[in-house]
């Protein structure tokens, strides 16, 4: 490992000047030991100081650094030029969410022809959960199999597909919308809840945990607004929702490694055990389960599930690496 680098190849790459070559020299000298990273974080501080507060965020280097290398590749143009301060945005806030502390996230980008826009995408895996800061400061959770896309140019605008609990940076001149693919947008200041929008789901939830949040289904009508405590499901193609009073911590128990059912059908099961596990579930008979499950997930394998169902459902299983085929 290197034991020295020349300071001014390090200004170099804090003025955005470095080549990817450049870029992995540096990585590893970073890398090499803690008076290196204190040294880069040092010369970090001082040059960078100003530009990183014009992002309204804070940058965790140490962790940014390690992840770098395998980030930086996944943003792509559309054209051979492009403005290297809308570049440098869309680094900025995927190092951001380097910094978040993620279990698997895939990262990627692209610019508009018009350099007008810079879509930073984030996805967590299919088994996996992730989380991330936002460009803006706010705090997301990923379930698996969960796509959410914001402009690092605009960043209190997203859009999601899956499974994801928000906690919100406070800016009440500026809103955060989260838009869903059914057209249903979650609209808030600043506050925490969780919102579940799958494809394959007749329902989205949005479960308030704290400070209020307004839902808004097709042309902006505006549908609900929710209290702490409150959940809202909203219909898809039916363009209206109803609320409820709900135990919330139960909506996100998933961002702690943990889930729970409570009289849920084998059918509505079965996609939760294949997004919690990154399997697909396969059946040889057309027969119809009609059994109900309450459960608390934890640390139990996928094996370990299957067995515990079977003591209240008459089912025979194989798994055979992702691939799970129930027999009933």
């Amino acid at each position: 490992m290197e034991r020295s680098i020349n300071e001014t190849l390090l200004l170099r790459f804090l003025d955005k000047e470095t080549t990817p070559e450049e870029n992995e020299s540096i990585l590893r000298w970073v890398s090499d030991s803690e008076d290196n990273r204190t040294e880069f974080q040092r010369l970090h501080q001082a040059h960078h100081l100003s530009k990183l507060r014009s992002l309204k965020a804070d940058i965790d280097v140490d962790e940014a650094w390690e992840k770098l290398n395998t980030i930086l590749p996944k943003v792509r143009t559309r054209k051979n030029l492009i403005n290297l301060d809308i570049l440098w945005k869309v680094a900025a806030s995927v190092l951001l969410v380097v910094a978040g502390g993620i279990s698997s996230l895939w990262i990627s980008g692209y610019f508009s022809d018009l350099q007008k826009s810079a879509i930073v995408e984030l996805k967590a895996s299919k088994g996996e959960k992730s989380q991330a800061i936002l460009a803006d400061g706010s705090h997301v959770w990923l379930n698996s199999q969960t796509v959410l896309k914001y402009d690092a140019l605009n960043p209190r605008k997203v859009s999601m597909e899956g499974e994801a609990f928000f906690d919100i940076k406070k800016d009440r001149d500026h809103p955060f919308e989260v838009s869903t693919t059914s057209g249903m947008k979650v609209i808030v200041t600043g506050t925490k809840f969780n919102l579940r929008s799958f494809a394959d789901d007749p329902f989205i939830e949005t479960t308030l945990e704290e400070g209020e949040v307004l839902i808004e289904g097709v042309n902006n009508l505006q549908l609900a607004q929710l209290e702490p405590g409150q959940q809202a499901q909203y219909k898809t193609g039916e363009n209206k929702a109803s609320v409820r009073n709900v135990s919330t911590e139960l909506y996100s128990l998933w961002k702690n490694n943990e889930l729970r059912f409570t009289d849920i059908s084998f059918a509505d099961l079965i996609p939760r055990i294949e997004r919690w596990y990154g399997v697909t579930i396969t059946s040889n008979s057309k027969q119809t389960n009609s059994d109900r499950f309450t459960m608390t997930i934890k640390t139990e394998s996928l094996r370990e599930l299957l067995n515990m169902m079977q003591l209240t459902s008459k089912f025979n299983y194989e798994i055979k690496g992702e691939q799970v085929k129930i027999n009933f």
